[in-house]
C-alpha cells in the first residue's frame, strides 16, 4: 500500500530554500524552493525556526530561533487574514 504525500508534508530541507528580497527594505520576502520551485510569501509550511535559520542567508533577518518563531507567527497570522492565499494562487 502507498501512501501519497504532497509538497507540503514532506520534509523540508532548509539548503533547498533561498530567500529573496521583494522590496528595498527588505521586509517583504518570499522563500522559493530551487528544487521544486515552490514559492511562498510565508515561511515554508512545516519548517521550525530552527530550519528557517538554516536557509541560506536567513541570518541576515533573524539571528536566534526566537526572532525566527516571531516571524513564522506573524506570517501564520497574515495567511490567515487573507484566507490562506499565497504567491502561486490564481485570482
Amino acid at each position: 500500500m502507498s501512501h501519497l504525500v504532497s509538497a507540503s508534508q514532506r520534509k523540508q530541507n532548509p539548503k533547498d530554500w533561498k530567500i529573496i528580497e521583494e522590496s528595498p527594505s527588505g521586509l517583504e520576502r518570499t522563500f522559493f524552493n530551487r528544487k521544486t520551485g515552490e514559492s511562498t510569501w510565508y515561511t515554508p509550511q512545516g519548517m521550525t525556526a530552527a530550519e528557517i535559520l538554516e536557509v541560506p542567508g536567513a541570518k541576515k533577518y533573524w539571528s536566534t530561533a526566537e526572532e525566527a518563531e516571531r516571524y513564522i507567527k506573524e506570517m501564520a497570522e497574515e495567511k490567515a487574514k487573507y484566507g490562506g492565499k499565497d504567491i502561486m494562487d490564481k485570482e
